[in-house]
Formats: structure tokens, C-alpha cells, sequence
């Protein structure tokens, strides 16, 4: 559980637009998101269990595209104040991809979010 805090307090940076995510065979689409080198926020209502595996399409403006498999970590089922979401943990990233999304970050970042 210490694990999972400190990576949610990893600097994130803003993705755009629509992200696709798979649960098995069903595709799915989340509307953007805040991305870290150890995972993804997707805004989405349609989340998945906490421990499910997803697959997740991740295309970074400037930096290219990459797939990668995830386990859902985070549930938020929104209201008022929260957008609904979930955070999904990168299981398979490899070297480049991590070097990548360091990249993107470093040059969007968004302040630590409490």
C-alpha cells in the first residue's frame, strides 16, 4: 500500500484527448488523463475492478504512441469535486517507453496533486 502512495506522488503531466484501453477484447475509450512514469490516471464513468488488467493505447503529442498492459490500482467513481476515473500501475513498460514518458512529463509537468 506504501508502494501505491508514493507512485500516485510521482509528477504527472496532462494527456489530451481520447485514450483507448482494453478489458480483454472490449475496447474502451477514457477522455485524457495525467501520466507518470509508473502509470495513468484515465478519465473515465467506465472503470474497471481494482485489480483487473487492462491494456492501454497511450499516443504522447511530440514523443509517439505505445501500448502498454496496466492493473487498475485506483477506482474513483466522481461527484461534485472528483472527476471519475481510475489509475492503472504500468506492469510491462521497457526501457525506451520509460524514457519516453520521462520525457513528456519533464516538459508538461503538472504539480503534485494532494
Amino acid at each position: 500500500m506504501v508502494l501505491d502512495t508514493e507512485h500516485r506522488n510521482a509528477i504527472r503531466a496532462p494527456v489530451a484527448g481520447n485514450i483507448r484501453f482494453w478489458l480483454w477484447n472490449e475496447a474502451k475509450v477514457a477522455n485524457g488523463g495525467e501520466i507518470s512514469e509508473s502509470g495513468i490516471f484515465l478519465r473515465t464513468r467506465d472503470v474497471e475492478a481494482e485489480g483487473s488488467h487492462v491494456t492501454v493505447r497511450i499516443e504522447l503529442p511530440g514523443f509517439g504512441a505505445m501500448t502498454v498492459l496496466g492493473r487498475v490500482v485506483r477506482t474513483v467513481r466522481g461527484g461534485l469535486l472528483d472527476v471519475a476515473g481510475m489509475g492503472i500501475r504500468f506492469l510491462d513498460l521497457v526501457p525506451l517507453q520509460r524514457a519516453l514518458i520521462e520525457s513528456f512529463v519533464s516538459r508538461r509537468m503538472l504539480p503534485e496533486l494532494a
